[in-house]
């Protein structure tokens, strides 16, 4: 439980040091990367309250240990791709023009969160494709 508290804030420091890089920015690369950041933090910050309140309400045999073992497996994620749909009349005119997205995912594993890069799209692209390798 006390770990827990430790990590939940660790991601409170972080999360106001990253709302200072957000007020004092300039530049896009660095806003859009401080706003990605500040969301898997704060996932974070969920998720280790959520493991927290889950702790505390777990029930537990008379003597005090837990009536199971808990087993953990690792999985790979890797190659994600995410087909996207735009209307006709927005993929097919006007690209040159077209309207920019800053698309990532975030994974989440009982407390722990993991992040993939930030893909940068517009209405020509019709899938994005993630090549991390993500281990759960």
């Amino acid at each position: 439980e006390c770990d827990i508290q430790e990590k939940i804030n660790f991601e409170i420091r972080m999360r106001e040091g990253i709302c200072k890089l957000l007020a004092v920015s300039t530049q896009k690369d660095q806003l859009l990367q401080s706003v990605k950041n500040l969301m898997v933090c704060n996932a974070r910050i969920l998720a280790y309250r959520t493991e927290l309140q889950n702790q505390k309400e777990e029930p537990s045999s008379e003597n005090g240990t837990k009536d199971w073992v808990a087993c953990r497996a690792k999985v790979a994620i890797s190659d994600i791709r995410i087909p996207l749909m735009w209307k006709g009349s927005d993929h097919f005119s006007n690209k040159e023009k077209s309207q920019r997205y800053a698309v990532f995912c975030l994974f989440r594993m009982g407390a722990e969160v993991f992040d993939t890069e930030v893909a940068i799209v517009d209405k020509s692209i019709t899938d994005i494709c993630f090549e991390n390798v993500t281990i759960l």
